[in-house]
């Protein structure tokens, strides 16, 4: 950096600095009288970062400086002082050396092609795709891009994922022959739960040195070992000790990215830095050195989708790949004003035209009663989605009251947020597990989470109304695995209205996007046809996307630059309606405890679960940042010993 920036050599010391808070101490610095002096002369130059590649270079020189801090705190970590320390030699060793390969990612697509084809296994060979094998033409374009910014719009089956990989090894191939060849890969989905799926499928016995990177990813890596058959504070915190620590181990555990040449992550680890979020400045390094993907950008909120503009807008020369089964054109149009590179893909025509789905707007409760019924007989599986907690809850336990002698009580599942993440990922896993059994009947009642959480294929599709979005990524559950080479028959799609006094209370969708979906719905009906991918975009562009996105008010909240010199951290999700909480019977009998006695923070996040938010949580008390939920306020329902319940809820008072 300094080299690029042409400074001097950094100055060299023939004794030690000492450093105190104070003058009143003897010392060469006062830390405190010096930060404030410091912190002055800053504002002072503010107006000379007016212009916007000022700002850039400031953001840039700010976060590569916490980057060597942080690089420097590892070294010393290692015991290597004195005379054995060289900066230098760490940062060669864990970002010069290591890359990923075109016989890495060759290596990863071949092996994922042999996985998902039956053939002799004496007949196996990785280094090669398996005889027959062919590559799409939406994936070939995909690959084919020379943009900085590739944007790839294909539904449901048409191969996205293994693109994406294509195209970063072309990308590899490229910067190998420059003399690159420590470019690394980010793959990036917006949940946690379509995070481990996807480095379970593709990254975790590639024989590529991969990473799962998440908030819980310590827990889902856990439990894919255990179940798979083979395979920040203010300075007036009263808790800024614990907070210190838990900011020491993020800067562990990002360090370990730097010599990690896969990273299959949630999008805040990338698109944090733009709220100055503390593991994604300390993977900044990398994070520049890297070809990027963004998959399923639909999903991103409005904060998120402001940070990716202003990303995108900023290090224009990163190799990025957008992936999506359909954009809004308001969203589509502000990538192309911040990026005139933006080169074009679209899915498969065949794929995109695949009649799927038969839509029923108007059935009876009978009639859907007795769809299900017919469904299950047949050994088939049903998806269920309920826009509330507590709806998800009372049809679980009525699918169970009504198709106890049908079905295994373990065939029929609730999947939502409020179970402690342990829990959840446990039925995750058992649910992901139950759809793929060919023959076996399965009911899932869900929330939202199904919309991307969950890589199943359903053959009975139940949801209440929501915004057309959130309506398309559901019907993207259904009839999943048909194929033009193999088409299914048409799969049932039940879209129940509100109930009237129900209609104005679903804080997370507003009443005039319910009512532009039941206008939608009924374009679709009148079609008078099976409806296909292509039929759900046509429609939705008919009614117009949603509203325009405005890249000043993205700037403005994107802290990584619009902050200047300051790195206080902004917020990279919009906010929820609920809250993260820890429930006081868990703590009691917590028997995971670091050196000070404080639940790990592996434990936590094991026992962590989410509850709606009220007025009275920020009462209780904490431990590290989350609440503690007191038993007489929070039940959970969770019997672990057959792993059923349905979660947590406030108690009546």
């Amino acid at each position: 950096m300094g080299a690029d920036l042409k400074l001097p050599l950094p100055p060299t010391f023939d004794r030690d600095l000492v450093i105190a808070q104070t003058h009143n101490q003897t010392c060469d610095l006062p830390a405190r009288e010096s930060i404030r002096k410091m912190q002055d002369e800053f504002v002072d130059h503010e107006a000379k970062f007016s212009d916007v590649q000022n700002q850039r270079v400031l953001a840039l020189v700010k976060a590569f400086g916490i980057a060597a801090d942080v690089a420097a705190s590892a070294v010393a970590a290692r015991g290597q002082w004195a005379k054995e320390y060289s900066l230098a030699d760490y940062i060669n060793d864990s970002i010069a050396k290591i890359g990923l390969q075109v016989s890495d990612v060759s290596k990863l697509i071949n092996k994922w092609a042999w996985d998902r084809l039956s053939h002799d296994s004496d007949a196996r060979n990785e280094n090669a795709l398996p005889p027959n094998f062919t590559m799409r033409d939406f994936q070939k374009d995909v690959a084919a891009s020379k943009s900085f910014l590739t944007f790839a719009q294909a539904g449901c089956g048409s191969g996205k994922s293994l693109a994406a990989y294509m195209w970063a090894r072309e990308w590899c191939k490229t910067f190998a022959e420059d003399g690159r060849t420590n470019l690394r890969m980010f793959f990036c989905l917006p949940t946690t739960g379509t995070t481990t799926e996807h480095f379970k499928d593709y990254a975790l016995e590639s024989g590529i040195d991969a990473s799962l990177t998440h908030s819980r990813s310590t827990i889902d890596l856990k439990t894919i070992a255990e179940t798979a058959p083979q395979e920040e504070a203010s300075e007036t915190d009263s808790d800024a000790p614990r907070i210190a620590l838990n900011a020491t181990r993020d800067k562990i555990e990002s360090l370990g990215l730097w010599s990690t040449p896969l990273v299959v992550t949630t999008s805040d680890t990338v698109l944090g830095l733009m709220a100055n979020a503390r593991r994604a400045i300390y993977s900044l390094p990398v994070i520049m050195n890297s070809v990027i993907v963004f998959d399923e950008i639909h999903a991103f909120d409005e904060q998120m989708f402001g940070h990716l503009l202003v990303f995108l807008k900023n290090f224009p020369c990163l190799p990025t790949l957008l992936m999506t089964a359909s954009l809004p054109d308001e969203r589509l149009a502000a990538i192309k004003g911040v990026r005139p590179d933006l080169y074009i893909v679209l899915g498969p025509p065949a794929f995109e035209t695949l009649e799927r789905y038969i839509i029923s707007n108007s059935m009876t409760d009978e009639a859907m009663w007795c769809a299900v019924a017919e469904c299950i007989a047949k050994g088939e599986k049903v998806l269920w989605v309920r826009n509330r907690v507590e709806w998800a809850n009372e049809t679980y336990r009525a699918c169970r009251e009504r198709f106890r002698d049908q079905m295994a009580e373990s065939a029929i599942n609730v999947y939502h947020s409020r179970f402690r993440y342990k829990d959840r990922s446990l039925r995750h896993r058992r649910v992901i597990d139950l759809f793929k059994k060919e023959g076996k009947a399965a009911i899932l009642v869900a929330t939202q989470v199904a919309e991307m959480a969950l890589d199943i294929s359903a053959d009975l599709l139940v949801t209440d109304i929501v915004p057309v979005p959130s309506l398309i990524q559901r019907m993207g559950r259904l009839n999943r695995r048909s194929m033009p080479d193999n088409p299914q028959p048409e799969k049932l799609a039940i879209v129940r209205a509100l109930p009237p006094d129900e209609f104005n209370v679903e804080m997370p969708y507003a009443k005039s996007e319910l009512e532009m979906a039941t206008r939608w719905l009924g374009s679709l009906v009148a079609r008078n046809h099976a409806i296909s991918q292509r039929d759900l975009s046509e429609a939705f562009g008919e009614f117009g996307g949603g509203r325009e996105c405005n890249i000043d008010e993205a700037e403005e909240r994107a802290v990584f630059f619009s902050g200047l010199w300051r790195t206080r951290p902004g917020i990279t999700r919009g906010e929820g309606h609920t809250v993260t909480v820890i429930l006081e019977a868990d703590l009691k009998v917590c028997n995971e405890r670091d050196r000070q006695g404080e639940p790990t923070r592996d434990w936590l996040r094991k026992y962590e679960v989410s509850i709606p938010i009220k007025d009275e949580v920020m009462k209780w008390s904490r431990i590290g940042t989350m609440r503690v939920a007191p038993s007489e306020a929070v039940e959970y329902d969770y019997n672990e010993a057959v792993g059923e319940g349905t979660g947590a809820k406030w108690r009546k008072s």
